[in-house]
């Protein structure tokens, strides 16, 4: 099982994904897209998280999508959590990169 990561350690994670926030409970980042986007998107990040086997909870708010990470049997942030997160950052890029 993978074991909870402390605050420091969360802390440091972050610094290398500075769109995200959080604490050791959950790490969160919003993005600013038209709902129009959203689907295609969530779709996205979804197929990764498929890859990894580990799924955000996704709450659309107007035009934000919320990406929110823990690992439930930790109760808690993992290292799992910080390489998913960065995996959506880099499908967040591809997107803009794409202009999708």
């Amino acid at each position: 099982m993978a074991e909870r990561l402390s605050a420091a350690a969360v802390s440091t994670a972050l610094e290398a994904l500075p769109e995200w926030s959080g604490d050791p409970d959950r790490i969160r980042r919003s993005v600013t897209v038209g709902e129009d986007s959203q689907d295609t998107l969530v779709d996205a990040v979804m197929r990764t998280a498929d890859e990894v086997d580990h799924h955000p909870d996704i709450d659309r708010q107007g035009d934000t999508v919320v990406f929110t990470l823990w690992t439930h049997s930790a109760g808690g942030v993992t290292d799992k959590d910080v390489e998913f997160a960065a995996r959506i950052d880099e499908v967040l890029t591809g997107r803009d990169a794409t202009g999708e």
